[in-house]
């Protein structure tokens, strides 16, 4: 039944299929890369390799040509075949498309502005988008404001959980990251050149994360700030749900591997300043791509419910 392959290709080694073994390092320093994707784009299926840059999963029914895609925060992306991938060593190389200008800043704290775009909404949580089968992101854009005609710098960023008992009372990490605005206003480059692995300890309701340290020169077209599941071991948790195929045809209590952590969001209406976005196999896409027909959603769109604070 193809509806639950995906979640039983990564998890079950004793399975019937290929194995994919390795480890992934920087092609210049040969350090060990951590948390780097890792997807069958075409399957639409994939993992995160662990703290030590090693992957290690099962595929089946899958051509041993399929093109397995490599990709990390600063790095080149880079492809392989599935059949190359058995005790291979894949090494990235850093990429030279956006090298960080050297500057000297002076950080004076005098004005200060926090976004608080969740005040008075409906909280909801924001999952996986891909629905566990592959490491997801969502990005939600902030403008510069206009009190800041000089320096404008991310002074904090505060990320709440969603309180979903299977992952609120667990441990969780995952990628914050900082990107620029591309031509079309979809999230471009890595402003925070390595992203930031947060640590989302148990029972733990929000993260706020100090970025003065960083120095991180907001551009005058804005910045989003995006989260990215880690599909690693420790993240990994199952949700049993009913799935209609049609009137007829239910399949029932289906178990799915998921990841954590579950974000908090809110629901906002779709409008001409709406700007959040979510990553998959395609690329960036805005959230009115996706099906909001569902009741729960009452006409509206799921989006990232960050607190942002700025200085000067």
């Amino acid at each position: 039944m193809r509806l639950l392959l995906p979640f039983f290709l990564f998890i079950s080694v004793s399975a019937l299929g290929q194995r994919a073994v390795g480890q992934v390092v920087d092609a210049e320093t040969l350090e060990p890369l951590p948390y780097v994707n890792i997807v069958l784009e075409e399957e639409k299926i994939g993992i995160s390799t662990d703290k030590e840059g090693r992957y290690s999963f099962v595929v089946k029914d899958i051509s041993e040509d399929a093109d397995v895609k490599f990709s990390y925060v600063g790095y080149e992306s880079k492809y392989a075949q599935l059949k190359e991938l058995k005790g291979k060593v894949i090494r990235l190389k850093p990429s030279v498309d956006h090298l960080a200008e050297v500057r000297l800043y002076t950080i004076k704290e005098k004005k200060r502005q926090r976004i608080n775009d969740f005040r008075r909404k409906e909280i909801i949580g924001l999952g996986n988008f891909s629905g566990g089968q592959y490491p997801s992101i969502v990005a939600r854009h902030y403008d510069k404001p206009e009190k800041f005609d000089e320096g404008c710098f991310i002074k904090d960023i505060e990320v709440r959980y969603f309180s979903v008992e299977k992952t609120l009372y667990g441990s969780a990490k995952f990628r914050l990251r900082i990107m620029a605005v591309d031509d079309e206003g979809k999230p471009s480059y890595d402003l925070l050149s390595d992203g930031l692995i947060i640590q989302k300890e148990a029972n733990q309701f929000k993260s706020k994360i100090d970025m003065l340290p960083y120095k991180i020169l907001v551009p005058e077209d804005g910045f989003f700030v995006a989260v990215e599941h880690l599909f690693i071991e420790e993240n990994g948790y199952f949700e049993e749900k009913d799935y209609r195929v049609n009137d007829t045809i239910i399949y029932r209590d289906v178990k799915l591997h998921k990841y954590g952590p579950v974000f908090s969001g809110v629901l906002e209406e779709y409008g001409e300043n709406f700007n959040s976005y979510y990553k998959d196999i395609n690329g960036w896409r805005k959230m009115n791509y996706l099906d909001n027909s569902n009741e729960v959603f009452s006409g509206m769109l799921p989006v990232p419910a960050f607190k942002i604070t700025l200085t000067d």
